[in-house]
């Protein structure tokens, strides 16, 4: 049995003591990656065909035909060192890794730019840390990994999407799409937002990822 599996008691799953004893506990060895690596990795995914057309002095002489700004900052913050001397990570692996500090302990945004703004005093002054959240997920939306905000009903009747896109009001319940200030004046500041992430682009990823593409064909080739 898996070490972190919760027996669910309350519905009825009983622990079978006989079984759990006699497991064999296989500890799984992880090999050792470097970080920076694996991010060139991701970026290779996104951009599958931009880093082959580059030699390995990193000049881009060659005409790279996914050629972005997009691209063009990513291969920068991935090669650019976090502060003078730093070989240990470099500004993008920074922002993964605390990106992802982020979501897996539920930090608020407040919190995460709290930490921010502690780990700007503990580095040298020439470091190239990102300010606060807003620029750190601006960084990994070129990675493909922002999101769509769709502005819902605060009494989850409707979204203003498609042909709802323009009301200001619900036309179920009549709610404001706004937050209203204490005149009773409409602000731009929506009651609830849907974090909407786009399923087209995530599958072109898992198709063109050499991590993923095998899984994903293998219905068909098997």
């Amino acid at each position: 049995m898996i070490e972190t599996y919760n027996i669910w008691n309350i519905y009825g799953e009983q622990l079978d003591n006989a079984s759990s004893s006699n497991a064999t506990r296989v500890d799984k060895v992880e090999p050792i990656v470097d970080p920076n690596e694996q991010v060139m990795d991701i970026i290779n995914d996104v951009f599958p065909f931009a880093l082959t057309n580059i030699n390995q002095e990193g000049e881009d002489d060659v005409p790279i035909p996914m050629a972005s700004a997009e691209f063009a900052q990513l291969l920068k913050n991935a090669n650019q060192e976090l502060y003078p001397g730093c070989e240990s990570f470099s500004v993008l692996m920074t922002i993964v890794e605390l990106m992802h500090g982020n979501i897996k302990h539920h930090m608020s945004n407040m919190c995460f730019d709290y930490f921010l703004g502690v780990f700007e005093r503990m580095l040298p002054t020439d470091n190239c840390l990102p300010k606060d959240h807003k620029h750190a997920q601006k960084v990994l939306n070129g990675l493909g990994l922002g999101y769509e905000k769709i502005y819902a009903c605060k009494n989850n009747c409707m979204l203003f999407y498609k042909e709802y896109e323009t009301l200001d009001t619900c036309p179920i319940c009549n709610e404001s799409r706004f937050k209203m200030t204490s005149q009773n004046r409409m602000t731009k500041i929506p009651q609830k937002v849907m974090c909407s992430l786009p399923l087209k682009p995530r599958l072109q990823r898992l198709y063109m990822s050499t991590h993923t593409a095998t899984d994903m064909r293998w219905h068909k080739e098997k």
